[in-house]
């Protein structure tokens, strides 16, 4: 980790959808990153917390956040990326409750050269693993003419 960096520099999400709190670490194949969960945090269901489910978006931004950085470490700027899927997503918790502190670690399994990538992740707290899932992202360098072309329009 050359220099630090926040969630917000990393994603070109808006201020209110940007999830994840710190990032605690980052290098070439991966990113660890933290989320503190609160009653003001997205999704959070009072008297339950934050649904399991939310885990793989927590996942998802981590590795906007290793794109991100990987970009900005490039002199380029940070681009949106898609979340494509995962083949088994499992977690342990129906819910992460308020004041569990969630630390999110994704590692790069392959990468090609059209920007499909696939990522080992893992959220975690201090008792152990909550849930884990490979999880495979697309960064196109062209997202508008992307997504045209998935609307069927030409580019």
């Amino acid at each position: 980790m050359s220099r630090p960096y926040t969630p917000h520099q990393a994603l070109p999400h808006g201020p209110d959808m940007v999830l994840l709190d710190r990032v605690l670490d980052w290098d070439a194949e991966h990113a660890r990153c933290s989320v503190a969960i609160r009653r003001t945090s997205r999704f959070f269901e009072p008297g339950r917390g934050v649904p399991g489910w939310v885990g793989i978006e927590y996942m998802a931004q981590c590795i906007g956040v290793w794109a991100g950085i990987q970009r900005l470490e490039a002199g380029q700027p940070v681009i949106i990326g898609l979340l494509l899927g995962t083949r088994a997503y499992e977690f342990s918790c129906e819910y992460f409750t308020e004041g569990q502190q969630l630390a999110v670690e994704v590692e790069m399994l392959v990468r090609d050269s059209t920007g499909v990538g696939a990522f080992a992740c893992v959220l975690r707290d201090d008792t152990g693993v909550l849930a884990r899932g490979d999880v495979k992202a697309y960064q196109p360098d062209d997202i508008t003419g992307y997504l045209k072309s998935l609307a069927g329009e030409n580019a």
